[in-house]
């Protein structure tokens, strides 16, 4: 988890413009916070290995799940592709 924060850490400071305010934090599950959505990623430990899934979500709410990334590198990837993406819901229902 430490090295998921530093490696979203020198990310974000690449990718952002200076005037962007975001944070990671790591004393819990892993979250990136940025003023308009937050990125918050879950591991699973199986047989083999980690996977990791980055959880989007805006206003508190979940918007998107990306993943099952094996590696840091693909994680952060994504999210460097999503962070200046547009955030768009998709309503759904099951009736």
């Amino acid at each position: 988890m430490a090295k998921l924060g530093r490696r979203l850490e020198t990310a974000l400071d690449s990718v952002l413009a200076d005037n962007v305010s975001w944070a990671v934090t790591t004393d819990g599950p892993v979250v990136a916070r940025l003023p308009d959505r937050e990125f918050a990623f879950e591991r699973d430990d199986g047989p083999d290995g980690h996977r990791w899934t980055v959880v989007l979500r805006a206003d508190g709410a979940v918007v998107s799940k990306f993943g099952r990334f094996e590696t840091v590198d693909g994680v952060v990837e994504r999210v460097e592709s999503l962070v200046h993406s547009d955030v768009r819901y998709t309503v759904c229902c099951d009736g």
